[in-house]
């Protein structure tokens, strides 16, 4: 039985869905790099300005309003069937960038309905992920939940890993907008697997509500476990989205070619795929305090870094190397800790509603953070003022991405915080052994 007193799934049917679960996602990083990954670079070759490589971060968060349509037919499809139907009806709109790719000419026209596309895709994707966490809390209760998550994304990452590398070499250092087009393709016949993969996943019944969508999010974030939760993705996916999404501007500016920025994804892939199996042990053992703590304050510090950045071709390789590395293995743990947050917040009593209450709640500071970001960095990217010897652009980057530190400070607030070792604790510990 499980938390809500609910029989669990069976052990035989748990571990055939783990694995298809798994599946999904390794198909899901196919797609990612193949359509999702490359999307900035397709932009640039488009003709776009940072405003618009801005509000493609915004859309990747605007689109989450898919997921009231998700709320609203899960209970009628079943949780696996519309998961496989939203698969399906999103390569629709990849056909549509690889004519464009193939057939469109450079301009702002182009630029707009390559948004338009990607936005359209995000969408119908966005309906199906409205049961993708509930489907892995129906799937792993009972079991180790790290270590299911590390199998998970080690497998993940390591299509993360090896794909870009390709993709990098294929595409060359300037490419052309019509490279793109069999990317586009690779990355529709990997979505038409992942729709079949999903009806072979098992789901507990849900329970019934009494409300409608919109009804079920205001009950979800009243819980304030869930409320905290929703306010830490928030200021995290702000700052995160102000800033994340310039990477792409501000290295291609001081010099690195399209194919070392996609081998760069390759290089974060790898930072996760060598720790992930740590965290998920952590997370296990400890709960997930200590990971949280530490790779948010990291990434605080790690953003300071970009006032080191260099100029010469061979030592901005090497710098982006390091720190595509160590945001890899931050990003692994942070991801870990929080998606366990998660679990322990949510109860299976409003399943569907409180996970993307939370989801919710990351996209509006996805929001925010992109369309300001956007406007923000393409106001200065072109400026030579430079204050204390830096310029504004990666003074912004540094001082944007320092206010991390905001989300820790909330992070003391999730559920189950001050009954879990602390990273003070598990650091002393290690120090005495």
């Amino acid at each position: 039985m499980n938390h809500n007193g609910k029989p669990l799934i069976p052990e035989s049917e748990r571990r055939a869905s783990q694995r298809n679960l798994i599946g999904m996602a390794v198909l899901g990083a196919v797609g990612d790099t193949f359509i999702t990954s490359i999307a900035p670079l397709f932009l640039l070759t488009l003709g776009s300005s940072p405003f618009y490589i801005g509000l493609l971060a915004t859309t990747e968060h605007i689109q989450k309003i898919a997921r009231v349509v998700g709320i609203k037919l899960a209970p009628r499809t079943g949780k696996a069937r519309l998961m496989s139907g939203s698969r399906a009806f999103a390569v629709i709109p990849v056909v549509g960038l690889a004519i464009l790719a193939e057939w469109g000419s450079p301009g702002t026209i182009a630029v707009v309905i390559a948004l338009l596309l990607i936005g359209a895709r995000e969408f119908l994707r966005q309906v199906g992920n409205t049961v993708w966490w509930a489907l892995i809390q129906d799937n792993t209760a009972g079991d180790a939940f790290g270590a299911f998550m590390a199998r998970l994304r080690i497998r993940q990452r390591g299509i993360s890993l090896i794909l870009p590398i390709a993709v990098g070499w294929y595409l060359g250092t300037t490419p052309h907008h019509n490279r793109f087009t069999w990317l586009f393709m690779i990355g529709i016949v990997a979505s038409l697997v992942s729709a079949n993969w999903a009806l072979r996943i098992s789901e507990s019944t849900q329970t019934p509500q009494g409300q409608g969508a919109f009804g079920q999010l205001r009950r979800a974030i009243a819980n304030p476990r869930v409320a905290w939760l929703s306010l830490f993705m928030a200021v995290y996916m702000l700052v995160y989205a102000a800033t994340g999404s310039m990477w792409v501007v501000a290295l291609t500016d001081q010099g690195l070619g399209a194919m070392a920025f996609v081998w760069m994804a390759s290089v974060a892939a790898l930072g996760q795929l060598v720790s992930l199996t740590s965290w998920g042990r952590r997370v296990d053992a400890y709960g997930p305090r200590s990971t949280i703590s530490i790779t948010l304050l990291s990434k605080t510090a790690l953003g300071f870094f970009w006032l080191i950045l260099p100029s010469d071709p061979t030592g901005l390789l090497v710098w982006s190397t390091l720190f595509y590395l160590s945001w890899g293995i931050l990003d692994g743990g942070q991801n870990m800790g929080r998606t366990r947050a998660m679990m322990d917040t949510v109860t299976e009593e409003n399943q569907v509603a409180g996970f993307n209450a939370i989801m919710y709640s990351g996209s509006l500071g996805g929001i925010i953070g992109g369309i300001v970001g956007g406007w923000a960095f393409g106001r200065i990217s072109d400026s030579e003022m430079r204050m204390g010897g830096f310029t504004i652009s990666l003074l912004y980057l540094a001082g944007m991405q320092a206010l991390t530190i905001a989300a820790y400070f909330i992070s003391r607030r999730l559920v189950g915080y001050a009954e879990q070792t602390s990273a003070r604790d598990l650091t002393l510990r290690g120090s005495s052994r």
